[in-house]
């Protein structure tokens, strides 16, 4: 079975090689526009345009055989989108759908936080945990890396649907009890899908799933 995984914002092919080394599935993780193999094309700002650049690539890698999708932070808003266009299409559909580390997309307040100044919006990316002081305090990487992490941010914040969805595909929630998302807001996926998905809670912040390796790579297949 094949993992197709949607990256958070900022994140690439690798963003996930923690969790597919040494997992008995094979992962296959696409690269956005203007991320990482894909750096040469014009970066996206919102989460449909993103999924109808990823939806051949996807329908390729899904074809004939069976697979979960799954994507953290503002890679379940794009396996979420990407799943409801392949439903449209009458593609063969995953066996489930894993999301994690993201507020259900219709109850949250939305935020800006892609339009701050530079040095606040540096600090909530710190503050998320998703890069390591290192980075950010390396003028050239960030002179790179900024405009990639505004664009997908902003495109995450921006993802509003409240669509209830009769798929015949479970799902599973995965949240952070420390992530700054807000609790309800993660739980609010139940108003999203006609069956109710799993739901499972773990010690962390935002990017628990790192610190919980074995079990994330169990619930995902």
């Amino acid at each position: 079975m094949k993992i197709i995984a949607y990256p958070y914002a900022g994140g690439s092919t690798y963003s996930y090689a923690r969790l597919a080394r040494e997992h008995a599935h094979e992962w296959v993780t696409f690269d956005p526009p203007g991320h990482g193999s894909n750096m040469r094309y014009p970066l996206m700002h919102s989460i449909p345009e993103m999924v109808t650049a990823l939806l051949e690539p996807t329908l390729r890698a899904t074809a004939g055989q069976p697979y979960v999708m799954f994507g953290h932070s503002m890679g379940a808003y794009l396996a979420l989108a990407m799943l409801d266009r392949l439903v449209e299409l009458g593609a063969s559909l995953p066996q489930s759908l894993v999301l994690s580390g993201a507020a259900a997309p219709h109850s949250r307040v939305l935020q800006h936080h892609a339009d701050l100044p530079q040095k606040e919006f540096l600090a909530w990316v710190a503050n998320m945990g998703g890069i390591s002081a290192e980075v950010l305090a390396e003028p050239q990487l960030m002179e790179l890396f900024e405009p990639i992490l505004r664009a997908d941010v902003g495109a995450a914040e921006a993802y509003v649907d409240g669509s209830l969805r009769e798929y015949d595909v479970p799902v599973r929630i995965l949240l952070g009890k420390d992530d700054r998302i807000a609790l309800a807001d993660g739980l609010a996926w139940a108003e999203c899908f006609s069956q109710a998905p799993e739901v499972h809670l773990f010690a962390g912040g935002h990017f628990f799933l790192f610190d919980e390796i074995a079990a994330v790579q169990a619930l995902i297949a």
